[in-house]
């Protein structure tokens, strides 16, 4: 599995459906079309560029595109047995409808996330971040935008078991991958 970074241009991406179109154009290494991938976009940055973390089966090629621009691309650090504490952070969806907008309070989401994690980690403190609205459209060419609550975790976990948190980490979590969500970060 491979970790890249992009920047993404926020004055020509302004909608979950561009990024998916965007990736499509790259290749990987091979000299495929690049997919079978999932990515971190926290929305409520501000910037006109803002970074974009990507997890992949394959290694994506270096190319300029002015929308969306590769800035790295490495192996994924295989969590090592030594380490008994990581610090997470994760963008999530925890509910399947769009339809449910409504806030869902800390412990919600925090009891959701220990679900997920449960017999690979504990959580020893988390808060919730930053959460956002995210407007999008089902496909690129829609005139109407959708709008979905994602929230934003951040903390403290130990490990029970190094193998099951790894294999976690290689799917997103929770629902609408294709927003930029489920992705979890560990360092």
């Amino acid at each position: 599995m491979y970790h890249s970074t992009f920047l993404v241009n926020r004055q020509m991406i302004t909608d979950p459906s561009q990024i998916m179109t965007s990736l499509s154009h790259y290749k990987d290494t091979e000299g495929n079309h690049f997919k079978d991938f999932f990515y971190r976009l926290e929305w409520y940055r501000i910037g006109i560029s803002i970074p974009m973390d990507l997890y992949s089966e394959k290694m994506p090629a270096f190319e300029l595109r002015p929308e969306c621009q590769l800035t790295n691309s490495e192996k994924l650090q295989e969590l090592t047995t030594n380490q008994k504490e990581f610090y997470f952070r994760i963008f999530i969806i925890p509910y399947k409808t769009a339809d449910k907008n409504e806030d869902l309070e800390y412990d919600f989401i925090n009891s959701w996330f220990e679900k997920q994690i449960k017999g690979a980690a504990t959580i020893i403190n988390s808060e919730l971040g930053p959460n956002n609205r995210i407007y999008y459209k089902k496909k690129p060419d829609d005139k109407e935008l959708k709008q979905i609550q994602s929230y934003s975790l951040k903390g403290k976990l130990k490990v029970i078991d190094i193998q099951k948190l790894e294999k976690i980490r290689s799917k997103p979590l929770g629902y609408y991958k294709e927003l930029g969500c489920g992705l979890l970060l560990l360092d």
